[in-house]
This record gives C-alpha cells, sequence and structure tokens, in this order.
C-alpha cells in the first residue's frame, strides 16, 4: 500500500503560533527544501496553523528560502503582538532551561556564536527572542540565516543538519541578556555591566511592537533586575563570544519569578496659580529605573514606539506635571535639589521635555 503524501501545508512552531507554509505552488525540490530547512521547528502532527504564508517560487531557491524565513518571522510577530517581548536576538538554552539572549546588530556575530555554542547546548533561536512578563521563554527554532561570501541573499540551514542540540527537557527561562559589542581590532574578551538606564534604551530598538506590549517597560526593568542586571560582550572573534556565553550558561536561570515593577503614584507638586501650567503627554508605560532615571514609553501614531530614559530634575518634572504651574514646579526643584538657578534649570528641562512630547502647556 503507498504511504500517503505529505500535505501540501507546512506547519512550524514559530514563538507559540502555528505557522503553516503552503507548498502547492512549488516544484518537488522547492518543497523538498523548504522542509529541509524547517525540520527543527516542525510543529506536532496534525496541527492547525494559526495563519498561513506562501513561498515565493519566482524568487528562485535560495532566495525563496531567504524570503520564506522573513515571511514566517514577521507573521509570529504580528501574531504576537500585544502578549509577548519580542527581541531582535539569538539565544541558546542549558540543560536546566536557562537561556542567554544575545542582541545584538547584523555582522555582530549572532549565528556564528550560536553555532558553536548550539554544538553543546540547546538551540532556541538565531532571530527572535520572546519572553512573557515571568522570564518564560518562547522558541523559534528557524533555519540560520547565515551571511555567506558571494551570495546576495543569507542562506538558510536546517538547525538539525548542522547538529545543533536540542531543547531541554526543562522549562526555557530567561537567565541573562548580553549586548554585542563586536569590535574590528584585536580586543580581549570580557563581559561588563550594563547600567539599566542604558540597557533598557538599547533594548527597546531592537524590540518589536513594544507599545503594543502592556506593562513593557516595567516588564522589561522586572526581568533586568531578576536577571542580575544586562551585560556587554567586548570581544573581536565569535569564538570568544562562544567561550564569555558559555560561563553564563553554566550559572543556570534564575529560580525565582519577578515581581511586575508597579510605579509609585506620580507626585504633585505645591500648587501655585500663577504663570503657565504643565501637565504629562499621554504614555504606553513608565517606571523609575534603579539610578534614579525614569523611563517613558510613548507611542507613535504608526504604532511603534519610542523609549526615553528621563535623568536630572527630568522625573521629578514629569511625575510632578499634573496642571501644575511652572513657578511650583520651580520652587519644588529649588526644594529637593542643589541648584545655583533652579528657575534656568526647571525651564531648560521642561521645554526638552515639551519638545520631546512628554509635557505639554496647559494654559
Amino acid at each position: 500500500m503507498p504511504s500517503p503524501s505529505p500535505s501540501p501545508v507546512l506547519v512550524v512552531d514559530a514563538l507559540g503560533v502555528r505557522i503553516g507554509i503552503d507548498l502547492r505552488e512549488l516544484d518537488d525540490a522547492d518543497r523538498n527544501a523548504v522542509r529541509a530547512a524547517w525540520t527543527g521547528a516542525l510543529a506536532d502532527e496534525n496541527a492547525e496553523p494559526r495563519v498561513t504564508v506562501t513561498p515565493t517560487a519566482s524568487l528562485g531557491p535560495g532566495p525563496m528560502l531567504a524570503a520564506l524565513s522573513s515571511a514566517v518571522t514577521l507573521s509570529a510577530i504580528h501574531e504576537r503582538r500585544g502578549e509577548l517581548w519580542m527581541l531582535h536576538a539569538a539565544g541558546v538554552a542549558g540543560h536546566d532551561g536557562a537561556v542567554v539572549v544575545l542582541v545584538g546588530p547584523s555582522g555582530a556575530g549572532k549565528t556564528t556564536a550560536i553555532r558553536l555554542l548550539a554544538a553543546r547546548a540547546g538551540y532556541v533561536s538565531d532571530e527572535t527572542i520572546a519572553l512573557d512578563a515571568t522570564g518564560a521563554v518562547l522558541p523559534y527554532r528557524k533555519p540560520l540565516s547565515v551571511i555567506t561570501d558571494g551570495v546576495a541573499h543569507k542562506v538558510q540551514h536546517s538547525p538539525v543538519d548542522l547538529g545543533l542540540g536540542e531543547l531541554p527537557t526543562a522549562p526555557l527561562r530567561l537567565a541573562r541578556i548580553v549586548l554585542l559589542d563586536r569590535r574590528s581590532e584585536p580586543t580581549p574578551a570580557r563581559l561588563l555591566p550594563v547600567p539599566t538606564s542604558e540597557a533598557i534604551a538599547e533594548l527597546a530598538g531592537q524590540s518589536s511592537a513594544l507599545a503594543q506590549l502592556p506593562g513593557a517597560v516595567r516588564t522589561m526593568a522586572g526581568l533586568i533586575a531578576q536577571t542580575g542586571g544586562v551585560v556587554r560582550a567586548e570581544y573581536d572573534e565569535a569564538e570568544d563570544l562562544a567561550m564569555l556565553v558559555g560561563g553564563l550558561l553554566d550559572a543556570g536561570a534564575p529560580t525565582t519569578v519577578p515581581s511586575v515593577v508597579t510605579p509609585a503614584a506620580t507626585r504633585r507638586a505645591p500648587e501655585d496659580t500663577a504663570g503657565p501650567r504643565y501637565e504629562r503627554t499621554e504614555t504606553v508605560d513608565w517606571s523609575p529605573l534603579p539610578d534614579g532615571t525614569l523611563a517613558v514609553l510613548t507611542a507613535n501614531a504608526d504604532g511603534s514606539g519610542i523609549l526615553r530614559v528621563l535623568a536630572g530634575v527630568a522625573p521629578a518634572l514629569w511625575e510632578a506635571a499634573d496642571g501644575v504651574s511652572r513657578e511650583a514646579l520651580v520652587a519644588d526643584v529649588d526644594a529637593r535639589f542643589d541648584c545655583p538657578d533652579p528657575g534656568l534649570v526647571t525651564d531648560t528641562a521642561l521645554a526638552a521635555l515639551v519638545d520631546a512630547g512628554l509635557l505639554r502647556v496647559a494654559g
């Protein structure tokens, strides 16, 4: 009795979303190439896809596979917007489920380091890492997209064909976030702590759909604190990066679930009837940070977000500005800060907050 024909729709698991890949417009060779590339991310047999993408056969085999990888990724991100913190990052998992996340631009050595690390650890993803507010990690074992000399597109390699490790049976949990700083000259490989205010600003720029995630800033701040803070890896060779990350994997994952940071109630400066009044504009989320700064996330009209970190007197002014007069704000700055000219300091900071769209003049 002949074996049944493979399904014309291949279903893969991407960030916990079942994505269908419709193979019907491809010839047999291209269908086999897609199946081979996605062997690391196959969903359970008979799984029903939430959304389906169609490869573009006319591109040719290599470019088709590269474009398909992007299409699946974008579909998964779209489906999980508002639910997860999604980072443009790579990740590997230790035997206990500890996941180290590598965040950096293309060319920083993420994929090369992942290939080295996942020879003895679990391959989580080479492109997108998704986290929930507790630090649980949702894997995305897509084909590795490898920059190859002489090839215009990234070449797709199955993690199975590359011999990369399977995921551990333990639940995946965030252990550490590493910002990548690859140097062009020989550099001693080292890990350096990154202030939370600096780290959260950089991570926001590497996040997808952040403005649509409820409690986004508090989630980021809580996970950074729970995992011991973000570190920056300085290195010039991917092998050295793999050595540094291997040490972090050996340290394991946090054993406690982070508590959600709840901002304290905004404080209001003493009232005064004279002069213009200032009030806060609409924000998505905000949170105080350990170094006395304040992270504020706002949304653009297109749904993207901007995260700003306020320092100096700006956090106090932003928190107090609830229809409060300029004179009251000056008095508050004078009482709380050692300023030779509190009026000038207040006016300069207010002007910057208004220009950034975080405050407006109410009258």
